[in-house]
């Protein structure tokens, strides 16, 4: 990430999704079986460029400071979910997505920066 020229990107791969439905079964693990995987991000690539606008904040009473810039971003995700046994609520094939190409992204809001905040602040 470079804030001056507006740049950053992130780049991923085989990231595991886990569904948990529920916040309360995320945190305490309440009627799911543990560590199961529900997709796969196969790949993910986000790239920010460009300046539209910047902005800094210093909030002492929210313990809260940063940079922050507007700029635009090209995305491309391709996602699948894995095969399961066949019920009334799946056909057992699994599901792929893939975005168009990240050259035809359109972007409507952008922004990348660095806060401060909490005990970091």
């Amino acid at each position: 990430m470079d804030l001056d020229e507006g740049t950053a990107s992130l780049h991923v791969q085989n990231v595991c999704v886990y569904d948990a439905f529920t916040v309360s079964n995320s945190i305490m693990g309440v009627n799911r079986p543990v560590n199961q995987v529900k997709g796969i991000i196969n790949s993910l690539d986000i790239d920010w460029s460009g300046i539209i606008t910047s902005e800094t904040a210093n909030q002492s009473t929210n313990k809260m400071r940063g940079t922050f810039v507007e700029n635009t971003a090209k995305i491309a995700v391709t996602a699948t979910t894995p095969r399961t046994a066949v019920t009334a609520l799946s056909n057992g094939h699994g599901f792929r997505f893939a975005s168009d190409p990240a050259s035809t992204s359109v972007n409507h809001f952008a922004v990348i920066g660095h806060e401060q905040n909490g005990v970091f602040f």
